[in-house]
C-alpha cells in the first residue's frame, strides 16, 4: 500500500497518525522542527473530542493527565460571576459532560508514545515541506532536511502544518478572513487563583481591558495558571513583556502582595480565516491549515481534532475497502461548512461579547447569560454549541 504524507506533528498531525496507524495505513510524518513544542498554547479539550478518542483509547489517559473541569464562570471584571455554567446538564449527550483542562503538547506526547506500538510508519523531525505537487496516482512533496533538500512520495498528503500551512499553499485555494488588530498575550504563573472565588475556566468581560483566566496541569501536574489580555499590535513585543508591563498588567487583574512569578509570557496574532476548499486532488488540509480562529472558547484545536477523525475514516475507507474517492469532497463539505457556521460564528461572538464596550448592549449581554443558566432547557441548548456537541452532529446530517 502506498504511504500517506502528513505534514506537521501537531495534535492533528499526532491524531491523523495515530488513526492510520490503527488502521494498517502507512505513513510518513514530517515535521519543519525539532521536538515537539511545550510553549502554552491551546489548553482545553471538549466533550465529543473526549468521545472520538475513547473510540481508540486514548481518553483515559488523557484525563489520568489533565484537569477535569465540571463548570466555568463568565464574570465581570469589575462585579464578578455573571453566570455559572454547569457542564453537568450534558449528562445525557455525552459520557464525558465536562472539560478536560491538558496542554496540546502533552496530548502529543500520548499520542507519539501509541505510535509505538505500530509499525510500518516514520517520524520525522528537521523534514518542513516546502511545496507539493500531483498526479494522477500520488503526490510529491518538496522537502527541508539537515541533509538538504529532498523529495517524499505518497498516495495523499494531509498538510496539518499550521496557519501557514505549505500544503494549503500548494492547493489552488484562499484563505480568506481577517486578523484582529490586536494580538493576545498569555502569562502564566503558579500563582493559585481558585481560593479567590475563580473557576477552573474564567471569562472575564470588561470594555477596556478583557481577560481569560483558567488553570492547566502546568511542567510538573502541579498546576500552572495563564492569563490572557489583549496587546497593542503595534507595540514591540520587548516592551510588552517587560517586567514592569508584566507585572502592571498581571496585577491589574488581581492584585496582591509582591510580584507575580511569571513562568511564560507569550503573543500571539489572531486571525479568523476558513480556506475556500479543504481538498485539491490528493492534497488534504486539517486543522489550522483549513481554518484559524481567535482562541476564546477554546474551540480551534478541538476542531481540528475533529477533522482528523473525519479525514482519516474516509480516507481508511478509500485505502482499505475500495470506496469512491468522492468521500474525500464530503469530507471537504462537512469540516469546511461547520467551520463557516459554528467555529467561526462562536468564536467571533466569544470576542465581541467579552470587550462589548456599550454598556446597554453589555447588560442585555448578561441578562440572556443569567436567563440561560436559570433555565435547564436553555442551558442544554446553549451548551451543545459551546461545548461542541451540536457542531459534531451538524456536520454527520451533510453528505
Amino acid at each position: 500500500m502506498d504511504r500517506v504524507l502528513i505534514a506537521g506533528a501537531g495534535p492533528v498531525g499526532f491524531t491523523v497518525a495515530l488513526n492510520l496507524a490503527r488502521r494498517g495505513i502507512p505513513f510518513t510524518l514530517l515535521e519543519g522542527g525539532d521536538k515537539i513544542f511545550d510553549d502554552p498554547r491551546a489548553g482545553t479539550i471538549h466533550p465529543p473530542t473526549l468521545e472520538m478518542f475513547a473510540t481508540i483509547g486514548v481518553t483515559d489517559t488523557m484525563i489520568a493527565r489533565g484537569i477535569v473541569v465540571g463548570n466555568y464562570h463568565y464574570r465581570d471584571r469589575k462585579n464578578g460571576v455573571v453566570a455559572d455554567f454547569d457542564l453537568g446538564v450534558l449528562a445525557n449527550d455525552t459520557p464525558f459532560p465536562f472539560r478536560l483542562m491538558l496542554e496540546q503538547h502533552k496530548l502529543c506526547y500520548i499520542l507519539h508514545d501509541l505510535l509505538k506500538n505500530y509499525s510500518g510508519h516514520e517520524i520525522l523531525m528537521e523534514h518542513r515541506v516546502t511545496g507539493v505537487e500531483q498526479d494522477a496516482s500520488g503526490v510529491v512533496a518538496q522537502v527541508e532536511t539537515p541533509a538538504g533538500p529532498k523529495t517524499y512520495r505518497g498516495s495523499y498528503i494531509i498538510g496539518c502544518d499550521g496557519g501557514r500551512s505549505q500544503v494549503r499553499k500548494s492547493m489552488n485555494v484562499d484563505f480568506d478572513g481577517f486578523t484582529y488588530p490586536e494580538r493576545f498575550l498569555v502569562l502564566s504563573t503558579r500563582y493559585d487563583f481558585q481560593p479567590h472565588g475563580y473557576a477552573i475556566t474564567n471569562y472575564i468581560a470588561d470594555p477596556e481591558e478583557w481577560c481569560a483566566l483558567f488553570k492547566v496541569p502546568g511542567a510538573d501536574d502541579r498546576g500552572m495558571w495563564r492569563v490572557v489580555f489583549p496587546a497593542d499590535a503595534a507595540a514591540p513585543p520587548e516592551v510588552i513583556f517587560e517586567e514592569s508591563a508584566v507585572q502592571a498588567r498581571i496585577q491589574g487583574f488581581h492584585r496582591k502582595e509582591g510580584p507575580y512569578d511569571v513562568a511564560h509570557r507569550n503573543l500571539y496574532d489572531v486571525h479568523q480565516r476558513v480556506a475556500s476548499c479543504y481538498r485539491n486532488g490528493r492534497l488534504l488540509i486539517a486543522g489550522d491549515a483549513a481554518h484559524i480562529n481567535n482562541p476564546l472558547g477554546g474551540m480551534g484545536m478541538n476542531f481540528g481534532l475533529h477533522d482528523a477523525f473525519s479525514l482519516t475514516d474516509k480516507l481508511g475507507k478509500i485505502l482499505l475497502e475500495g470506496a469512491n474517492e468522492s468521500l474525500l469532497d464530503v469530507y471537504d463539505r462537512q469540516r469546511r461548512t461547520v467551520a463557516r457556521e459554528y467555529l467561526q460564528r462562536q468564536t467571533i461572538e466569544n470576542k465581541n461579547n467579552i470587550e462589548q464596550k456599550d454598556p446597554a448592549r453589555q447588560a442585555e449581554f448578561y441578562a440572556s447569560l443569567r436567563a440561560i443558566v436559570a433555565d435547564r432547557d436553555k442551558l442544554r441548548a446553549y451548551l451543545l454549541r459551546v461545548a461542541m456537541i451540536e457542531g459534531v452532529r451538524r456536520a454527520a446530517s451533510i453528505d
